[in-house]
């Protein structure tokens, strides 16, 4: 959002605050959606593979009802695809703010520990500051 966006949020009364992160609680989060990617990354393989075969099927087709009745599954078959993929997308990328409020309590309580040298480390890697 743009700085004029917030200040009007602002006047409406809308505050921005920060989430209190808590580290164990995310990384419990984190470890019991790996243990369930698994499941979620098998369906998927299974429907992009069959998405192969259609379009490899479409390919050798020559009858034009054929062609369209093939196009017809190939797209129901990406519809579903597209809903199993947008949910997975959405997990990754909120275990990946987990990941980054996780660091952000580490580099806070570093400062707190008066971890100078280390905090130094941190700060010069692209890891650290998510440059990646």
């Amino acid at each position: 959002m743009t700085v004029n966006t917030l200040r009007i949020l602002e006047k409406l009364g809308f505050r921005h605050r920060e989430i209190a992160a808590d580290a164990d609680t995310d990384i419990g989060a984190i470890v019991q959606f790996l243990k369930e990617t698994k499941y979620d990354t098998e369906s998927l393989l299974k429907l992009f593979a069959r998405l192969r075969e259609l379009r490899k099927e479409a390919a050798q087709l020559t009858d034009e009802h054929a062609r369209r009745g093939n196009l017809r599954a190939q797209i129901e078959l990406f519809d579903e695809l597209l809903l199993r993929y947008e949910g997975y997308d959405q997990d990754v990328e909120i275990n990946g703010i987990r990941v980054k409020r996780i660091a952000r309590q580490f580099i806070e309580e570093a400062r707190d520990a008066k971890l100078y040298t280390l905090l130094d480390k941190i700060k010069k890697d692209p890891q650290w500051v998510f440059d990646w």
